[in-house]
């Protein structure tokens, strides 16, 4: 059942007054509702195109769209009582409807998750652009679980099937001279930089591999990508990232927070799925095989 997945909320739902509201004018009970933990639904963008009478505007949804775009959100868990009030709330199925998701959580594991979108008699071919307010809405939720918000603006200008993660984080075999470099040279667009991220580097062997682990560091190399739908395309194939069920694959594509020596840039990098018995932990995060 629907219940037993954990609820994935990636607009005015993370913002813990707006439903405070809402649940006192309608003698709602979201009592049962806690966060889990943070997540991303890759391949996907927000999208502006419903208008919601109660907003006065356009209120968000999530389409699914090329590779390389992506959007924040928070799983939450909830009891039965707080799914009924969440479809009432959603007003599903005639404005939103539940759908399943696969979402990839900070910690790099696949989880199946419930979320609501826009039914589609309800989506306009145009932008409908949301009130300052409700953008606000949407912004506090998302800067409360410190979550970007590029995804959100980018929408707002009618950019939703546009990446707003332009930088991929390499920290093995494709860094610059490494033995696959060559599959990466032709899409990396600027100046390579170096920069770390928070996580274990696992020695597999021939090649190495990510978990995220905010106990540790893995060094890498930060690559701008003009074309970044064709570098993924490339780099989905080589790492066996799987886009249908990201479980099922070796690694899993996922944003990082990438440090570097003057700024912190989101970038996309690919995650060992499963770490095998084999493995052993890189002390230093750095890969030089």
């Amino acid at each position: 059942m629907d219940e037993r997945r954990p609820y994935f909320a990636y607009g005015s739902n993370l913002n813990a007054a707006d439903l405070r509201a809402w649940s006192s004018s309608n003698g709602a009970n979201f009592s049962s509702m806690e966060p889990i933990c943070t997540a991303w639904l890759l391949d996907h963008s927000m999208a502006f195109h419903y208008f919601s009478r109660n907003r006065g505007g356009g209120a968000a949804d999530v389409v699914q769209n090329g590779r390389g775009t992506a959007v924040p959100g928070v799983l939450f868990s909830l009891s039965d009582e707080g799914w009924s009030w969440m479809d009432k709330k959603e007003g599903s199925p005639r404005y939103y409807q539940r759908q399943v998701v696969f979402v990839i959580t900070a910690a790099g594991d696949v989880v199946e998750a419930i979320t609501y979108t826009v039914s589609p008699d309800m989506r306009r071919d145009e932008l409908v652009p949301p009130t300052p307010a409700y953008a606000e809405t949407v912004e506090t939720g998302l800067r409360n679980y410190k979550l970007p918000i590029e995804h959100l603006k980018f929408a707002i200008q009618n950019k939703a099937n546009k990446p707003w993660i332009s930088h991929v984080f390499v920290y093995g075999t494709l860094m610059n001279h490494g033995q696959r470099w060559a599959q990466l040279e032709p899409w990396s667009s600027g100046p390579v930089r170096g920069g770390s991220v928070m996580g274990r580097l696992y020695d597999l062997g021939a090649y190495p591999g990510l978990r995220p682990d905010d106990q540790g560091v893995v060094h890498g190399e930060l690559h701008r990508c003009d074309d970044l739908a064709g570098a993924l395309g490339e780099l989905d194939m080589i790492e066996g990232h799987n886009a249908f069920d990201p479980s099922e694959g070796l690694y899993i594509r996922a944003p990082v927070l990438v440090r570097t020596a003057s700024d912190s840039v989101w970038a996309w990098t690919y995650i060992i799925n499963a770490i095998p018995d084999h493995a052993s932990v890189v002390p230093d995060g750095r890969w030089t095989s």
